[in-house]
């Protein structure tokens, strides 16, 4: 069956063929057309691989032929090679790679002296002349080294052949201070401090001043010359005293931050605001709360009135020009108050010269409770009679005096003691 139908089927394609020749024709030629094409895309896709390949190759033979740059030498330099005692140099650093390259050396450098009688360095390569002598200055860094040779001559060895004073320009905001170094220029080459023997001036003192070391202290907005002369020289340096920037608020705090109070008692809270330029001042734009009112309530001036026994935060919050809200609390303890103070045995009291009788205080608190009072006794006339602890005494004189005391602010009734033989005439009084 199989077989009779494939001889059906050429036999058909033969006879269309010999029938429709173009039909065969296109059909190669698409076919033709078909294989080119995957030809094309196949060896396009080895070429690009290929390269691909090529390309890591030569990028892996590069990094491991490539090495990293060593140092291979410090060169050590500054403005002058000879300082006079008490002169200041700033040396510098450049190293050199094996790649040939050269950049400056700031962090990690160690800066010493191999003479420090002669001349001493700080860590950030400053050198100072102590005394004459040569010192030899080194840099070093990853255990390579560079070295500079500093002359330190002998002062009054040589003339001075010019000055100046460094910075020349300089700009601070008042109340600001700057130190200006005067600095000569020798016939010998040599460099030296002379702060202290130069003669400072400001030719604009309402702008700025110096003392007699060189220190700026800026004063008011403006522009100040200030000058130092010594031997027929002058320098000057131009200070610019920039206006004040505006203060902005740094902090809110309430004054006081804690606070002890008796029930019933009122205080007047204040906020305080700080600002960037050290200052501070009251502050009313706020908004006061209360933790818990039933303890302390708070008006929106800040008045406290205490109402309850307890501990209660008492907040203040203030939003600036750029809306940031600053907050502030306060501490406030509320005790329990003296409402009462009564003295007795009431009287009145009768009492010979040098005879005592025993008072006592009764203080009763807002809450109800007891507590430890402090009580002051008086007596109205002490020549009469006195008073300690509630111990009454006659005295030398005679007649009457009243006796009270004071509990927090309180005061008892007034009991009548009598001196002497003067009958007492009145009765207990009331305070």
């Amino acid at each position: 069956m199989r077989d009779a139908l494939r001889e059906r089927l050429l036999s058909e394609a033969a006879l269309h063929a010999q029938t429709h020749p173009a039909d065969l024709d296109r059909a190669l030629g698409e076919g033709m057309s078909t294989i080119r094409r995957r030809l094309v895309r196949t060896w396009v896709v080895v070429m690009v691989a290929a390269v691909l390949v090529a390309a890591g190759l030569v990028a892996v033979r590069v990094l491991l032929d490539r090495q990293p740059a060593v140092l291979e030498s410090i060169a050590v330099s500054a403005p002058a090679s000879s300082l006079q005692p008490g002169a200041i140099l700033q040396l510098s650093a450049e190293a050199t790679y094996s790649d040939g390259t050269r950049r400056p050396l700031q962090d990690g450098v160690e800066w010493a002296s191999d003479n420090l009688a002669v001349a001493e360095t700080t860590a950030d390569g400053q050198a100072t002349a102590v005394a004459p002598g040569v010192a030899g200055l080194t840099a070093t860094l990853d255990g390579v080294s560079g070295r500079f040779e500093l002359k330190v001559t002998p002062p009054g060895t040589a003339s001075l052949t010019a000055l100046r004073i460094t910075p020349g320009d300089a700009e601070t905001n008042p109340g600001g201070k700057v130190p200006l170094v005067a600095e000569g220029t020798y016939s010998d080459g040599s460099l030296g401090r002379l702060n202290v023997t130069a003669i400072w001036a400001s030719r604009d003192p309402g702008i700025a001043t110096v003392d007699g070391d060189g220190l700026v202290t800026a004063a008011a907005p403006g522009t100040a010359i200030i000058s130092a002369s010594q031997d027929g020289f002058e320098a000057t340096a131009r200070i610019t005293v920039n206006p004040a920037p505006p203060a902005k608020l740094s902090g809110l705090a309430i004054e006081p931050a804690e606070l002890t109070i008796k029930q019933g008692q009122t205080h007047q809270m204040t906020a305080v605001a700080s600002y960037t330029d050290g200052s501070t001042k009251p502050e009313s734009n706020v908004t006061w709360s209360t933790s818990n009112p039933k303890i302390a309530t708070i008006s929106a001036s800040g008045l406290l009135t205490a109402q309850g026994i307890g501990q209660v935060l008492i907040e203040a919050k203030h939003v600036d020009a750029d809306g940031k809200e600053w907050k502030a609390q306060s501490k406030v303890t509320v005790e329990h108050a003296v409402i009462r103070v009564v003295v007795g045995p009431a009287g009145p009291h009768a009492l010979e010269p040098g005879a005592t009788v025993q008072l006592t205080a009764t203080v009763t608190y807002s809450d109800g409770k007891p507590g430890k009072p402090v009580i002051a006794w008086a007596s109205s006339r002490p020549v009469i009679a006195t008073v300690s602890n509630g111990l009454v005494r006659g005295g030398p004189v005679q007649g009457q005096v009243t006796i009270t005391a004071t509990v927090e602010g309180v005061s008892s009734n007034g009991v009548v003691v009598s001196v002497g033989p003067t009958i007492p005439t009145q009765g207990p009084v009331k305070g």
